[in-house]
């Protein structure tokens, strides 16, 4: 996570960052020098709270900072209450759940809540705000998850997820929630879905699923790792086939149709399981309910 120094009183309102807690606190005693503020180190850090790293996240900061995610992200945050075992997503909007979550716990306004996280990622950010977390098979169910989305249907209870190569987690997290809330923006939206499907499948199979892909009438691209050379591995050492069908018209059968693929560890068309979508739009955050 990354850090945020937050001043809201005498009339004064702001809000600078850093990927460390030591330049947050160059950046504040700069910003509070413009203002003529005089704060001393403790204050300054009293007034630190972790917020999303687009280090971390590997996103440009002008997405995981963008306000349309940041306050869909709060938002989702506010269906967690006391006492419940809650699915942490991956992805830059869920992050800002992570930290909302993070940030009531030291507070004292949330209490006694688990997080079982759907990646090393979302586990390291949970972490940091400070979050209890236990590992997925020490629960059969959960309360919530909130995940997010690469693209969300506003019309169907359908999204593709899968950008972060997690999505074989991620559904199995999701699918033990008694509610899934997808954490978005209402850029990521499209009826019907259109975005390429993320396949997880077993390396030895890459040559042959592409072909069975093709012949489903998808174009398959095996997804290359970035600042390596080879393809991208999963945690569970899967490789990654991105499958464009173009518009998908029949989800239900899609979905049953590449988990029908022999090779294929799971796919990222999450069909007829999200009960509400939060979405930031530019200047409010909106639900739809399923």
């Amino acid at each position: 996570m990354a850090k945020q120094f937050s001043y809201h009183q005498q009339g004064q309102d702001i809000s600078v960052w850093a990927e460390t807690e030591d330049g947050a606190i160059e950046e504040a005693k700069d910003e509070l020098v413009n203002r003529d503020l005089n704060l001393d180190e403790d204050e300054i850090r009293e007034n630190i709270r972790v917020i999303p790293s687009p280090q971390r996240i590997k996103s440009p900061a002008e997405d995981v900072l963008m306000d349309m995610r940041r306050r869909g992200g709060m938002e989702a945050a506010e269906v967690v209450e006391d006492g419940m075992d809650v699915g942490l997503g991956t992805g830059s909007t869920t992050a800002w759940a992570i930290a909302k979550i993070g940030w009531k716990i030291d507070e004292g306004t949330l209490q006694n809540v688990r997080g079982v996280a759907t990646s090393l990622q979302s586990h390291e950010l949970a972490k940091e705000a400070g979050i209890p977390l236990i590992n997925v098979d020490e629960v059969t169910e959960l309360d919530v998850a909130i995940d997010g989305a690469d693209q969300w249907d506003p019309e169907n209870p359908h999204v593709v997820k899968g950008g972060g190569a997690s999505h074989a987690r991620e559904k199995l997290i999701d699918s033990m929630a008694e509610k899934l809330v997808i954490a978005t923006d209402e850029n990521k939206t499209s009826t019907p879905l259109s975005y390429p499907i993320p396949l997880s499948i077993l390396p030895e199979s890459r040559t042959v699923v592409r072909e069975w892909i093709r012949d489903q009438g998808g174009d398959p691209t095996l997804r290359y790792a970035e600042k390596k050379d080879g393809p991208l591995f999963t945690a569970n050492g899967n490789l990654i086939v991105d499958c464009d069908f173009g518009d998908i018209e029949d989800p239900e059968e899609r979905a049953e149709r590449l988990a029908r693929i022999p090779g294929a560890q799971e796919h990222g068309l999450f069909v007829n399981m999200v009960d509400e979508v939060v979405y930031g739009t530019d200047d409010d955050v909106e639900t739809t309910r399923f």
